[in-house]
């Protein structure tokens, strides 16, 4: 609120001169004062630019920095070492021929142990027993019932399961590998079921690696076309060091096929085997701790013209860890099998022949 000055001579009017001059001060403060937050907004935005151009900055030469550096991925397994695993595998197959379209689909799910035997420390060389400890797998094919097993349950054995469950607990392979992952030797008096996964171990290159640096492991597929001859394929696969995260490496990989193919037949005969994925590598433990792989494939005409066929799965490696290692050792010392999800079983508890069976109150 303005105050008048009075002044008796004249006042009138040298009041409104005074009045006038107020105004016009104030008047000219306000534009100062707006001016300068204008200024200082405007000198502030810099300010801004040049922090969010030293922080890119700063991304890009630690992008830079972490490019350039490399890794030594190497297989460390000491000896005496047990190494649990947890394997997860479901598929789907949908096929169409002549009209009458069919969908098959199947899980399996299983623990398994590594038990390393002996760790040469002159060349790295390492030795190590394989053994599945328990199985639960599901089936269905078409409307027909499903087939179910469960090693700690069942008191039959499906017959497509049967050498599989013979073997459960039993020492099925002794292998013998490089630090880098490459296979030196193996001794088994099984058959492998062959997933199409890649092998049981990672093959890594022989020296330290960068990130994006690429590999491929050379591959060879049989297949047989719509006359039922034989066809060799040469394919590879190809991997990938994408990134290191928490003292974890990625590792992508993916199938290449390099021999052209024209048959829909041939090509039908090898989707199994169209895998990618991601590996997961503890740098400090110095192995693999998760394995992704997945499948998506499908190919038309290969069994007429209106033939379809459609193949969808995906399969889980994980190293068990120090929650679930109890669990392992559960199924090892009792003979039962904890049920792995997604399928839960509720825990049987099994009674000897001669054993009085207990009452309930």
């Amino acid at each position: 609120m303005m105050v008048p000055f009075v002044v008796k001579r004249g006042g009138y009017l040298r009041e409104r001169k005074i009045s006038a001059m107020l105004v016009l001060s104030a008047a000219q403060i306000l534009t100062l004062t707006v001016s300068s937050v204008a200024l200082a907004q405007q000198s502030a935005k810099p300010v801004d630019d040049f922090g969010s151009r030293v922080s890119a900055a700063t991304n890009r030469i630690a992008d830079s920095l972490g490019a350039r550096s490399t890794y030594d991925l190497r297989y460390r397994l000491e000896e005496g070492q047990s190494l649990s695993w947890k394997v997860e595998h479901v598929t789907t197959t949908k096929t169409q021929i002549s009209g009458t379209t069919e969908e098959a689909s199947a899980r399996v799910e299983t623990l398994s142990t590594w038990n390393v035997t002996d760790v040469n420390k002159s060349n790295g060389q390492m030795v190590f027993t394989n053994t599945i400890d328990a199985v639960k797998a599901w089936k269905k094919v078409g409307e027909e019932e499903p087939s179910t097993y469960d090693s700690r349950t069942a008191v039959k054995v499906p017959d497509e399961y049967a050498s599989l469950a013979e073997t459960l607990g039993e020492q099925r392979s002794r292998i013998t590998i490089e630090p880098n992952g490459e296979i030196l030797d193996r001794q088994s008096e099984y058959v492998s079921t062959d997933f199409s996964t890649g092998d049981v171990t990672v093959p890594l290159p022989k020296g330290p690696i960068a990130i994006k640096h690429r590999w491929n492991v050379p591959l060879n597929f049989q297949s047989s076309n719509e006359n039922g001859a034989k066809v060799n394929l040469k394919a590879r696969r190809c991997y990938e060091f994408r990134k290191v995260k928490d003292g974890k490496a990625y590792i992508s990989f993916r199938t290449e096929v390099l021999t052209p193919i024209k048959s829909h037949t041939v090509r039908s005969k090898i989707l199994q085997k169209m895998i990618k994925g991601m590996i997961v590598w503890d740098m400090a433990k110095g192995l693999p701790v998760q394995k992704h792989v997945h499948w998506d494939e499908k190919v038309q005409a290969y069994n007429g013209a209106d033939s379809f066929l459609k193949y969808v799965g995906r399969m889980t490696v994980k190293l068990v860890d120090s929650r679930e290692l109890a669990e392992v050792e559960a199924v090892k010392r009792e003979k039962t099998f904890v049920s792995l999800q997604p399928l839960k079983v509720a825990t049987v508890k099994l009674r000897l022949r001669n054993e009085r069976p207990e009452l309930r109150r």
